[in-house]
């Protein structure tokens, strides 16, 4: 499969920029694995981000029921159209996916799916703006899978008290209960990345905790208590937008056993949506 993706490169003169985080993934294994991890099925629709030349989408068509792929470099365009103009089971679309609706784009080209699964190599620049488009999409994936540089991975699933949990981590466990499947070495890849990639796997929530409306002001209190993580969550918070008094905000905290002077950092998941739902309760 290398060997055919390098003669696909050279053939249509394509040169992998560095702009958009591309890579040719010189090991097929790592594509099989981020399928097996997906446990992709014969009767699952997957939609995948950064088909590249499409050796991960090559490995996600044998094994589903259909792949729908977005890529942003038209220059991938002629190879794709070249290995897959003639499957039926792929469909192509060129495109930027933070430009794009995820459900506008399930709705026009997965209409009939039935178990729906996001599997991509996601280049660096771009994963945590693409995980949480997919995560707040209101789509009913029944996970992700994505590969991502190993430190990013291991943010997402970080616990409450080290330096690695913070706004990322929340945001993913609060929709899905992420783990970290593998890690990939460079060597895997040409050109060679100066970090570790790390395969993550994200099975949905079958229900999240919070309403819509109780989850804007959980990001609200999230990102005012991380945006000065050293700080006491008292006065981090006490900068936010809540129209509370500060002396009124730690008798919350406290009233959900959350130490006021305890840093943003050691407040759990759980404590973060207890706190949310309880201010917006006497804010409604």
């Amino acid at each position: 499969m290398k060997m055919y993706s390098a003669e696909l490169l050279r053939k249509y003169d394509i040169k992998l920029k560095k702009s958009l985080g591309q890579n040719l993934l010189l090991d097929p294994n790592i594509n099989r694995k981020m399928a097996e991890v997906a446990e992709v099925a014969a009767d699952d629709s997957v939609f995948e981000v950064g088909a590249g030349v499409g050796d991960l989408t090559q490995v996600l068509a044998e094994r589903a029921r259909e792949v729908f792929s977005i890529e942003i470099d038209r220059a991938f365009e002629p190879p794709l159209r070249e290995r897959f103009g003639n499957n039926p089971k792929v469909k192509l679309f060129f495109g930027d996916i933070l430009n794009h609706s995820v459900k506008e784009l399930v709705d026009e080209f997965l209409p009939h799916a039935a178990v729906l699964k996001m599997v991509s190599n996601l280049p660096f620049y771009i994963t945590s703006p693409v995980l949480m488009h997919f995560l707040e999409s209101e789509v009913p994936f029944k996970s992700l899978t994505v590969m991502v540089q190993k430190e990013v991975a291991e943010r997402i699933v970080a616990v409450p008290g080290g330096k690695e949990y913070g706004i990322l981590a929340i945001a993913c466990q609060l929709y899905a209960r992420p783990s970290i499947a593998r890690t990939v070495s460079p060597k895997c890849f040409r050109p060679v990345p100066k970090v570790d990639s790390a395969i993550i796997h994200l099975p949905i929530r079958d229900n999240i905790e919070l309403s819509p409306a109780e989850r804007r002001l959980f990001f609200l209190i999230v990102n005012a208590a991380f945006r000065q993580r050293r700080k006491k969550i008292a006065n981090s918070l006490a900068v936010a937008d809540l129209s509370m008094p500060k002396k009124q905000l730690e008798q919350f905290l406290s009233d959900n056993d959350i130490p006021p002077d305890v840093r943003p950092e050691r407040v759990s998941l759980e404590k973060y949506i207890q706190l949310a739902k309880a201010i917006f309760a006497v804010k409604l």
